[in-house]
């Protein structure tokens, strides 16, 4: 029986959601944005300073992707740790192929009743969702890319990248892993391909829309903007999750391993962008940022270094 049909509800709940995640980030998020931030700085000052500054001062002629090998050790660990998180989980819930199971009946529940709740005003407002989550997934990726090269961004733009990329293949990869079945094709409104354990849409939309709203913290306006910003995403965020269960291609806990693999990987990549930029900042002779300081990512030119001539010219020039 459909208890919630209520017409303006497919308004009424990215309204909600929106004005929660809002209040949440407005009033008790900019302390725990600055940690989260100066936590990620800390730890890549002290994975630079660690041995690598030294090694670098000491071998001043070493150049090209030597001095990036910190970087790579993190996204390799942090793939790796990203796969564990959903293997781990995926290892927990090898039980959802128990039929005597809480995850099986949790996961049977929960579908049971979204199919219960489907009537066509929020069938229209999960499609939205879903396509959100997939194709225009995609296009966010391309577009925020091409924007910060235009803006010669190269480090953000190769975070987004790398971050997409590797979500893509941490979840491609699990889903070969535990290959778990989709429902039932029959109760489905929807048309889904592959393997069902995690969600694809879950996860990539939650390291894409996290990607984006990392950069998007790191620009210099106003917390009642960036707050909003972030309200938006964690809404889309969440939407595209329920929209899978609503839509019947996927069971509750694809959703929730989707999730937790994504904020793995996507706190790797963020530390491995934070060591990039002061890895630059090696590259070019400069001081070392250290955490609790955003590095702008822009082409900074090298130190001029003035010629003998030019030095000569100068002590006469004084002695006149």
């Amino acid at each position: 029986m459909n208890s919630i049909s209520n017409p303006l509800l497919p308004f009424l709940l990215p309204l909600f959601l929106f004005a929660l995640f809002w209040v949440l980030f407005y009033y008790g998020f900019p302390g725990l944005w600055r940690g989260m931030k100066f936590g990620a700085q800390k730890l890549s000052v002290l994975i630079v300073r660690s041995g690598l500054k030294k090694w670098s001062d000491a071998n001043p002629r070493v150049k090209g992707l030597a001095l990036y090998l910190p970087m790579v050790m993190i996204l390799v660990v942090g793939g790796l740790a990203a796969f564990g998180a959903g293997k781990f989980f995926g290892d927990l819930g090898q039980s959802f192929r128990l039929t005597d199971s809480k995850i099986y009946h949790i996961d049977q529940a929960v579908n049971l009743w979204f199919r219960s709740e489907r009537f066509p005003g929020l069938s229209i407002l999960f499609r939205t969702m879903t396509d959100i989550g997939g194709g225009a997934g995609m296009t966010t990726i391309a577009v925020v890319i091409t924007v910060l090269l235009v803006r010669k961004e190269r480090a953000s733009a190769m975070y987004m990248a790398i971050t997409s990329a590797g979500g893509f293949s941490v979840n491609i990869g699990l889903k070969l892993l535990y290959a778990r079945a989709r429902p039932d094709v029959a109760t489905a409104i929807a048309v889904a391909q592959g393997n069902s354990f995690p969600s694809g849409h879950a996860m990539g939309s939650f390291i894409i829309l996290g990607a984006v709203a990392y950069l998007l913290l790191r620009q210099r306006f106003t917390w009642k903007w960036k707050s909003i910003l972030l309200a938006m995403i964690g809404m889309l965020i969440v939407l595209v999750g329920l929209s899978r269960v609503y839509l019947g291609v996927h069971w509750s806990s694809d959703i929730i391993a989707g999730w937790c693999a994504g904020v793995v990987w996507l706190a790797s990549t963020t530390i491995a962008f934070e060591v990039l930029l002061r890895i630059r900042q090696i590259r070019r002779g400069q001081r070392l940022s250290g955490a609790g300081k955003d590095i702008p990512d822009q082409p900074i030119a090298p130190a001029v270094r003035l010629s003998p001539g030019i030095h000569r010219r100068k002590r006469k020039l004084k002695k006149m």
